[in-house]
């Protein structure tokens, strides 16, 4: 009887993920760096959107909070993270609202 283990050339660990070699053997190398930008592109995408849904959940329990206990007065560290968070949140806004214009100009920044 033919044992696989007697054929393997390798040795492998039982239960370790292998990648398998020849998954873009038959793929231009063009092919291969465009599927590794649209991976990156929707990682970032969804990374971008997870952060953004984070951000959204931290300012509601925020405000809230602020709200329900009628803080009057913040603490001044408290402030600066706020005024930080709202302006890197509005520079975000801002080149999204005018992303279209940059797309027009052909540039990018």
């Amino acid at each position: 009887m033919i044992k696989l283990k007697d054929i393997l050339s390798e040795k492998f660990e039982v239960g370790k993920v292998y990648s398998n070699p020849y998954a873009t053997a038959f793929k231009s190398s063009e092919q291969i760096k465009e599927e590794e930008n649209i991976n990156e592109d929707d990682h970032e995408v969804g990374m971008g959107l997870s952060s953004l849904k984070s951000s959204v959940r931290s300012a509601k329990i925020i405000y809230d909070n602020i709200k329900e206990r009628n803080i009057e007065e913040l603490e001044g560290w408290v402030q600066e993270k706020l005024t930080l968070a709202s302006d890197y949140l509005k520079n975000v806004a801002d080149y999204m609202k005018d992303l279209d214009e940059y797309d027009k100009d052909g540039t990018d920044n």
